[in-house]
């Protein structure tokens, strides 16, 4: 259904209401308030058969008709009071307006790497440390791709920032120059250059649950740390709806070819990619009816790199006909890589050598799939980043 299309049905269903509320008739027929909700909620439970078998010229307008108006039989004829007959209609109403069917209301999540934002505040933690100016020349471009690329989205899903002061001078600006308010998430993480994962939440959506997974985790090979980055679960609500997030930053490919470092970076990937997968299916056998989305830099390549299939292992479905290493695939209801539904040309987050690539996905459970109403990856903007950013909307 269109947006226009969405918005006739608002209108109309609105005037039913008004005209419904503000009748003088003392009461309704039953068949007829069960009718206006089983024409748009339960279209198989319907008595409008019965009625035309017994008036053979009577059409579906007529049955949100006044009974005066219309001609039912002696089955049908139980009058309720014309308060509870409102209460129904806008009990129906509601049910079909929160639809994602019928709504026509998103929610717009978006995800960037900030490459390597840092404050001009010594932390003492052997941080790259920003003059005054170029923080708040960066804020300032981090500004306006929030409100004008990104159109001020309900969540967005940040990575390598240093810290909460970062991601409050970014939000202050935000709400300086459109208003939009949002809500500073950021949990200090292992990375030893300081930088790590975050998001801004608009006012309007309800944190529920925030906490940052395996931040204790050791690699199996020398029990050094397994995420430099720990992943940070998000769980938020608009209106009655919740959605779970989880936003990833993976290690890089970076020294992955070395003849000294790169069998422990491709461990370390594997590993990563693997306990993320495992974490997905354990939550979605608890929680078999939440929304969840996986989303950030998983430094990863579609199809996969030679030696791990990292997107594929955290989707369901690694690919190991090409791999140096074998993943194990853990996950029995696969997750969907919603970036597939951007256009060839425009399927790339990030260009290295002069090859376009996406390093950064959303992947979504098969129940939020459905929900989809578009997807796309902004420029990118070098003053800023080295990352596009990706947006997606949500039907809500």
């Amino acid at each position: 259904m269109g947006r226009v299309d969405q918005t006739f049905l608002r209108v109309a269903l609105l005037f039913v209401l008004i005209r419904e509320t503000q009748s003088s008739f003392a009461g309704a027929s039953l068949c007829g308030v069960a009718e206006f909700c089983s024409l748009y909620l339960l279209p198989g439970m319907s008595c409008m058969q019965d009625l035309q078998q017994q008036n053979p010229a009577a059409k579906k307008s007529q049955l949100l008709e006044p009974p005066s108006q219309i001609s039912i039989s002696a089955k049908y004829e139980q009058f309720l009071p014309s308060g509870i007959v409102s209460l129904l209609i806008l009990a129906c109403l509601t049910l079909i307006l929160s639809s994602p069917l019928y709504a026509g209301e998103t929610i717009r999540i978006a995800s960037q790497n900030m490459n390597r934002f840092f404050d001009n505040i010594d932390n003492g933690k052997n941080e790259k440390l920003s003059s005054e100016t170029e923080f708040y020349v960066k804020v300032e471009i981090a500004t306006t791709m929030i409100i004008e690329q990104f159109s001020s989205p309900d969540i967005i899903a940040l990575q390598e920032v240093e810290n909460a002061n970062v991601l409050s001078n970014v939000a202050t600006a935000v709400q300086n120059r459109s208003g939009a308010r949002y809500q500073v998430i950021l949990l200090g993480g292992n990375d030893v250059s300081a930088i790590n994962t975050g998001f801004l939440v608009k006012h309007t959506v309800k944190i529920k649950s925030v906490k940052q997974l395996f931040k204790h985790q050791r690699l199996k090979l020398d029990q050094s740390l397994l995420f430099s980055r720990p992943p940070l679960y998000l769980e938020a609500c608009k209106g009655p709806v919740c959605l779970s997030l989880l936003n990833l930053h993976l290690r890089s490919m970076r020294g992955i070819r070395s003849s000294t470092k790169g069998h422990r970076v491709r461990l370390k990937r594997l590993e990563q990619a693997s306990i993320i997968a495992r974490w997905i299916e354990q939550f979605q056998r608890a929680r078999p009816q939440s929304l969840l989305l996986v989303l950030g830099d998983l430094n990863g390549l579609t199809p996969a790199d030679s030696y791990i299939d990292v997107v594929g292992t955290i989707l369901g479905k690694p690919d190991n006909s090409n791999t140096e290493l074998q993943a194990v695939d853990w996950i029995s209801n696969d997750l969907i890589d919603l970036t597939l539904y951007i256009p060839r040309k425009n399927r790339y987050s990030y260009i290295y050598r002069n090859k376009k690539q996406i390093l950064d996905y959303m992947l979504a459970s098969s129940l939020l799939k459905p929900r989809l109403d578009h997807i796309s990856f902004s420029r990118i903007d070098y003053d800023f980043s080295d990352h596009a950013g990706l947006l997606v909307d949500l039907k809500w």
